[in-house]
């Protein structure tokens, strides 16, 4: 027990900004780490989303471009700034936003980003174990067995205990792991090519759709484009354990990018070709029962790992910005809280967690796309990659409260923003306008929030004197023990 508490205060410590000599994290970790990440079910279901608006060889471009552009985009935004100055990710979006604004920002994270893909991951795991319960002969084969609900609830309880553990647990068990996720994933892809040959998967059209070539080429562009900008927040947290700015980075670029379209690519094909992107509905048939069921005991293991990721990597996130509350339950209880909240899901809306994938996703990308601009202007613009990061803990005044702890620049722009992607691609029925098919949704909407956010600032925060645009960063530090700010 008492070890438990240690590792748990441990972990509560790692909240708190990371000097340099706190980054203990080796290339070789983070990249298994962030590999680790990114090969689980929503890889599949990205490209098997994919596949349903274009087909085999525009989807790998959309995949590839998409991801690339999104995340290069957020890497400039927050990752860079983040692991340069070690804090917290949204503890840096307080020199844009403010405290409040930022909490704000963060509460879509923890109510709707982190909960959905945790709910996710556990169902596909769920879905997993009960096909290999039935296909070692321990369970009967019938439509109506609760298994499946009852083990994805297991593994996010199991995943919780794990996370609660911090950084290092989080290390070792992706470093386990990822060979056999690589081996997966690769596995999974030449077997459909196998099974229903070059052809076949290079000729296989998506469903009918009311648009051309070009649009739904751009609707699968965009997909792909927040799916790279949905890594806000947890990526930037992960990226602070990195020893060197170098290794940090490529690793996360290497885990992000090319590693994840393992995975993409065999849903993209097996959607195109065999009608399902859920590698649970055809892997053992598709390789047979032995080959299959060990396939799926490192689907279950590799939605776990992931699981473990994003819970313990975004803890920080509710820690720094839910102020006492959040730092009353400790890191173990804010974990429990984002399972319970991703079991909810699990419980009341399994049936619309993937009807509503599409619609979800465009609702992201209407959010950090403009938070995107917004950081984009705010740091490399206006305060020229300088903060001081002992003002960004201090939310009951300083520079960085701006008003109220609201930064208005912020929010009018963020409003600009989300228009725009309205304008361009609206979520709910995914009626892209004509301007789409060339300038995509979340493009625009960075601009728009850039541009907003720019001017709004020039005009009336700096001269009004808030923000800090003029401070020059004193030589205040933070260290790891110091208590995180309400």
């Amino acid at each position: 027990m008492a070890g438990d508490a240690h590792r748990i205060e441990a972990a509560l410590a790692e909240t708190l900004p990371l000097l340099p000599e706190e980054r203990s994290w080796s290339f070789r970790d983070m990249l298994a780490v962030k590999s680790g990440l990114s090969i689980a079910t929503w890889g599949f279901v990205f490209g098997g989303a994919t596949g349903q608006l274009v087909g085999f060889v525009d989807g790998v471009i959309a995949l590839l471009c998409g991801t690339a552009v999104g995340l290069g985009i957020l890497f400039f935004a927050l990752l860079l700034p983040v692991y340069r100055h070690g804090c917290e990710s949204f503890v840096f979006v307080r020199s844009a936003f403010g405290s409040v604004g930022t909490s704000l920002l963060a509460l879509v994270l923890m109510l709707g980003v982190v909960p959905f893909w945790s709910a996710i991951l556990s169902k596909m795991a769920g879905d997993a174990t009960q096909e290999v319960l039935i296909g070692l002969e321990l369970l009967p084969s019938g439509p109506d067995w609760p298994v499946a609900g009852a083990i994805a609830i297991g593994v996010l309880i199991l995943s919780c205990l794990l996370a609660a553990q911090g950084s290092n647990t989080l290390r070792r068990v992706n470093l386990a792991l990822v060979p056999l996720l690589v081996l997966l994933s690769g596995g999974l892809l030449v077997a459909v090519f196998w099974q229903s040959g070059w052809q076949a998967v290079f000729s296989a059209q998506p469903p009918a759709s009311p648009y051309d070539r070009a649009t739904r080429l751009m609707l699968a562009v965009e997909l792909n484009i927040v799916g790279g900008i949905s890594w806000f927040g947890l990526a930037g947290n992960l990226m602070r354990y990195g020893r060197s700015a170098r290794g940090a980075v490529w690793s996360t670029w290497i885990g992000l990018v090319p590693v994840s379209l393992l995975p993409a690519l065999a849903g993209l094909a097996s959607s195109l070709a065999l009608g399902s992107s859920d590698p649970v509905q055809w892997m053992t048939p598709l390789v047979g029962p032995v080959i299959g069921l060990a396939m799926l005991l490192v689907l279950i293991m590799a939605n776990m790992s992931t699981l473990i990721g994003m819970l313990q990597g975004n803890v920080p996130t509710s820690v720094q910005n839910f102020g006492r509350p959040a730092r009353a339950i400790g890191f173990a209880g804010s974990v429990t809280a984002l399972g319970v909240a991703a079991a909810l899901i699990l419980l009341l809306a399994t049936d619309a967690i993937y009807d509503f994938f599409y619609t979800q996703i465009a609702f992201y990308g209407g959010v950090f796309a403009p938070a995107a601009g917004i950081l984009l202007a705010d740091g490399h613009v206006l305060r020229r990659s300088k903060v001081d990061v002992a003002h960004l803990h201090d939310t009951a005044g300083g520079p960085y409260r701006f008003w109220l702890g609201v930064n208005p620049a912020a929010l009018i722009a963020m409003v600009a923003g989300f228009a725009t992607y309205l304008a361009f691609l609206e979520p709910l029925g995914l009626t892209p306008s004509a301007a789409f098919r060339y300038l995509s949704a979340s493009l625009p909407a960075i601009a728009a929030a850039f541009v907003v956010h720019l001017a709004l600032s020039c005009l009336i925060t700096i001269p009004a004197g808030r923000g800090g645009y003029r401070l020059r960063p004193g030589a205040a530090r933070i260290t790891a023990t110091a208590e995180p700010a309400e």
